[in-house]
């Protein structure tokens, strides 16, 4: 028995066909450290210095030579400092004492420190005690961070496909780069077709709304680092749509739309892109999200997301998102959503064939345990259950029941994002 029904593609083989059929076409750039985040890094950082670059102190305290312990038997003079960028010029006398920082250069002679907590200073700190016990429990090497203990100079820090973090960032910063080698933001041209559909701020007429899904798709975009041209609102109208993808494409790596892409008199984005272009994909087993249209006319890519407003977020986040990545160069294994084992909170039945997903949130039941609540409808038009929603549960597309207690997968929005 075939699950998949005769036309529609599977997310996991439309998202592998893309990335086989969609080059990466966002040219790389030198950009200022400070203006990477969120950026897709597009050439190996390697590590220039060690870290740390000397042995330094992992405590504040006193720096000693751990064979003088044993034969301290009364005060310790302290002969010098060594603070963080002011080490001590010098070697550590026999049976001496240097007050050291943390972070601070080791001296010469030093393999151990003990904490300032764990001795006795006089007022000027010229002279310390150290107990009996303390020394019995100092180890040698206590406390000491070795030079290159984080990253040795060589060691390939970032590679190339990473989706720059700040901790991502801070590390490069580390490494003293003002500039990283990352893809140039994808320019990308978004408008929202329907006649019934309104601009916010303007009077809604009769039977009309207000078009959200171009806002919806404009903050996605712009979440990976798009550079979007707001288009606005365009009329159903074959002349119209071919005109205007038509010079979008002459200026835009990609053109992204929601409506007009199913099966109705109205729904002209498919002809129109087939009278400019081609179409590459055509409908995924997903949902909601079905019908989802992948083209391009010349070298420009064009996604056509459905009308109803989960459909354009859902399917933007799990297929748009990703590809997009995908054509600024991003390592594929970094763009799968983080999936988390959960227990259901509710029951669910429907018909199998579509992989489908759940909008819900994460609640601690009577034991205390955390277990996935979906929402009350699964109509795609209620956007207001993307606003409650904190996640999306996964439900396969062999899968027709869920029952209360049974282990879901968990997507949380914000690795999606």
């Amino acid at each position: 028995m075939q699950l998949i029904k005769p036309g529609l593609t599977k997310l996991t083989d439309a998202l592998d066909i893309a990335f086989a059929e969609v080059p990466v076409i966002a040219p790389t750039e030198d950009r200022p450290i400070s203006d990477c985040y969120g950026a897709v890094l597009r050439q190996d950082v390697v590590a220039k210095v060690s870290v740390p670059s000397v042995d330094n102190s992992a405590m504040d305290g006193y720096a000693l030579r751990h064979a003088d312990l044993a034969g301290i038997d009364g005060p310790v003079s302290v002969v010098g400092v060594s603070l963080a960028g002011h080490p001590y010029d010098g070697t550590l006398p026999k049976g001496a004492a240097i007050r050291i920082a943390t972070g601070a250069a080791i001296p010469d002679g030093a393999d151990c420190v003990i904490i300032q907590e764990n001795v006795t200073a006089n007022a000027d700190e010229s002279v310390i005690e150290i107990a009996a016990d303390v020394i019995a429990r100092t180890s040698l090497h206590q406390n000491i961070r070795w030079q290159g203990e984080d990253i040795k100079a060589g060691d390939t820090v970032l590679s190339a496909g990473a989706i720059l973090r700040p901790q991502d960032i801070a590390i490069a910063a580390g490494q003293g780069c003002g500039t990283l080698s990352v893809a140039r933001a994808l320019k990308v041209a978004v408008f929202s077709t329907g006649d019934e559909l309104a601009i916010p701020g303007d009077p809604l007429p009769p039977g009309g709304i207000y078009d959200s899904n171009r806002f919806a798709m404009i903050g996605m975009l712009r979440s990976i680092g798009c550079d979007v041209t707001d288009l606005g609102l365009l009329a159903d109208d074959f002349d119209v749509l071919q005109g205007a993808l038509a010079d979008a494409a002459k200026s835009h790596d990609v053109i992204m739309t929601s409506g007009g892409v199913s099966v109705g008199k109205a729904d002209l984005l498919k002809p129109v892109v087939e009278s400019l272009g081609e179409i590459t994909a055509w409908k995924l087993a997903i949902k909601p999200g079905k019908p989802l249209m992948r083209g391009k006319i010349g070298d420009c890519l064009v996604v056509g997301l459905p009308g109803n407003p989960v459909s354009v977020l859902v399917s933007g986040l799990l297929y748009v998102m990703p590809l997009l990545r995908h054509a600024m160069g991003a390592d594929r294994s970094r763009l799968a959503p983080t999936r988390i084992p959960v227990r259901s909170g509710f029951d669910f039945k429907r018909m199998t064939g579509r992989r489908e997903w759940l909008r819900a949130r994460l609640v601690q039941n009577d034991d205390g345990e955390f277990e996935a609540i979906a929402f009350a409808s699964t109509s795609s038009g209620m956007l207001s259950s993307m606003v409650w929603a904190e996640g999306l549960i996964e439900v396969p597309e062999d899968c027709g029941q869920v029952s209360k207690g049974d282990q879901v997968l968990y997507l949380p929005l914000h690795g999606l994002q």
